[in-house]
């Protein structure tokens, strides 16, 4: 490619003359994607069985040939997210150099928290530990010991903590930096430009935008699935609704029609008084278990628990157990990563997109340690909670009854040991919902942008077509069984993500270097002399 031309992207309006995309649809895009997503559907709805042997058999595939790449692709997101924020690049901008944060920072934390992995969080936040306690990894010790109970928050804290927030951030930042900073199309190939020039506006970027929106659509019906399971046991246990699999469509339709209307509003109106509601709703419900629970417990748990998570996360990191790679590792630590990352593209997109004007050191900061914090407190309440009844001799095996029966009434069990447990649930209910309407709303508007052409603003049409497939993909998954099928969905679809992600890493290291070249000067006689440089992308002097 021409060094003259390498920073010479076209912008939304030379994409929309060339190719007639914005305002309608990328023919490419949208069709296969459809294609192969409808075709997942109908397989699923016409023969189940014949869909998951395939897919199990792939599952176990990735899982055994590929599981150290997810493991140490993983850890080395979270050393490029450090080294962004420390370095002399951390004061370049995502966005234009002179923009400024759309959002207020409370704001823009709950719709990073909200729109992440919220849903996910309420659904594990009591079975989780209490899997690792009773069925952990081999260097958690003996199953049910303390040792075993010592470790079971450490190891959650692996997968809620700074390593989903730095497969994130990844994508928000390739994101922010060449989307936002060059006027380019909202599109994941977008990134790609730096070292593929013209080529991303052809097959190559087709086939990364298709490989991107199919691995988002099924990293997002997981978390619905999820939720939704969640919110049907809550309506059995609360109001004796049964929970079975014709309400939990039931359920899932409800659903489906909330985050559509939500993704009608823009998104002051939508996304961001929803994931400012739910937020309040969830820290109120965090002091009350907080206060009237284990408290001492809760907090020794907690100190400990990072102790140990600190000390040993890149052991845990790369942990894999040759001899059983497709059992805990694959159902825990592999299922993990594959879900972040395919979620990673959309909500990275998102993010870069709420962040507007804030600095790379300000979005890695904030994005990576605030929500992390409140996804390890969050968990360690609600998780300690959980282990303090099964560690009590009259309480033992109370919650865990409930876990293994369905994993979402593990919560409303436990709530239900505290005065007034049963008004507490129902808020819990509001909570569940708000959080995966609000990020269902979210995927909506980036699958939107990935099938048009990279339009930052989807017709509604776009929006409700693909709220709607997505629907109809969790259906099946929830059909084919529930949280097993969610996980051989996400970790299949995402698999080519993983290498766009590498890829995106070394674009971001590339274009840092030239922005800090020609817009963020640091030598005192450059400034002193007012030399006057010509930017080679953009032409404006600098």
């Amino acid at each position: 490619m021409d060094k003259n031309k390498k920073f010479i992207p076209k912008t939304i309006e030379e994409v929309t003359k060339d190719f007639g995309l914005l305002g309608r649809v990328d023919p490419a895009v949208f069709i296969i994607s459809a294609v192969l997503i409808g075709i997942f559907v109908i397989w699923g709805a016409i023969d189940t069985k014949s869909l998951m042997t395939y897919a199990n058999a792939g599952l176990a595939y990735i899982t055994k040939r590929w599981g150290w790449l997810y493991m140490s692709g993983t850890l080395f997101f979270v050393f490029f997210c450090i080294f962004m924020a420390f370095s002399k690049f951390g004061k370049i901008k995502l966005g234009k150099p002179d923009d400024v944060p759309e959002y207020s920072t409370a704001s823009w934390i709950s719709m990073l928290f909200g729109c992440g992995i919220a849903v996910g969080l309420v659904y594990w936040s009591v079975g989780e530990p209490l899997y690792h306690y009773y069925a952990g990894p081999s260097y958690a010790g003996t199953a049910g010991s303390t040792h075993a109970a010592e470790w079971a928050m450490a190891i959650s804290f692996l997968h809620w903590g700074i390593s989903p927030w730095c497969i994130y951030l990844v994508c928000g930042l390739a994101m922010g930096l060449i989307i936002y900073r060059k006027n380019m199309p909202a599109l994941v190939s977008s990134c790609f430009y730096p070292i593929f020039g013209d080529k991303i506006y052809g097959p190559l970027g087709k086939a990364i935008d298709i490989s991107v929106l199919v691995a988002t659509i099924f990293g997002t019906a997981t978390s619905v699935g999820l939720g939704t399971l969640q919110f049907n046991a809550g309506l059995n246990w609360y109001f004796g609704v049964p929970n079975t699999a014709t309400w939990n469509v039931i359920c899932l339709a409800v659903v489906v029609f909330c985050y559509l209307c939500s993704a009608c509003l823009p998104i002051e109106r939508g996304i961001r008084i929803g994931s400012n509601a739910s937020m309040i709703a969830c820290m109120g419900l965090l002091l009350f278990v907080f206060i009237l629970g284990p408290t001492t417990f809760i907090l020794n748990n907690f100190v400990n628990a990072l102790g140990l998570y600190v000390q040993n996360f890149i052991t845990m990191s790369l942990f894999l157990d040759p001899v059983k790679q497709e059992g805990w590792v694959g159902g825990w630590t592999i299922f993990y990563w594959a879900w972040w990352i395919a979620w990673a593209p959309a909500v990275g997109m998102f993010i870069a997109k709420i962040s507007k004007g804030r600095t790379i050191r300000e979005f890695f900061i904030g994005a990576m340690f605030a929500p992390c914090l409140i996804d390890m407190v969050y968990f360690c309440v609600y998780g300690s909670t959980g282990l303090h009844f099964e560690l009590m001799e009259k309480t033992k095996n109370l919650i865990w009854a409930a876990v293994q029966k369905d994993v979402p009434t593990g919560l409303y069990s436990l709530l239900g040991q505290f005065p007034g447990g049963s008004l507490v649930g129902i808020v819990n209910l509001f909570v569940i919902f708000t959080f995966f309407v609000v990020s269902a709303d979210a995927i909506t508007i980036v699958l939107g942008m990935l099938s048009s052409g990279g339009n930052p603003e989807p017709k509604t049409s776009l929006k409700i077509f693909w709220g709607i497939l997505m629907g109809a993909v969790t259906g099946v998954l929830m059909l084919a069984g529930g949280l097993g099928p969610m996980q051989t969905a996400s970790i299949l679809a995402v698999f080519p993500v993983m290498f766009i992600m590498l890829g995106m890493c070394y674009v971001i290291g590339k274009f840092v270097k030239e922005e800090i070249t020609f817009y963020e000067p640091t030598s005192k006689e450059y400034v002193q002399d007012k030399q006057e440089v010509v930017h080679p992308g953009t032409g404006q002097t600098v």
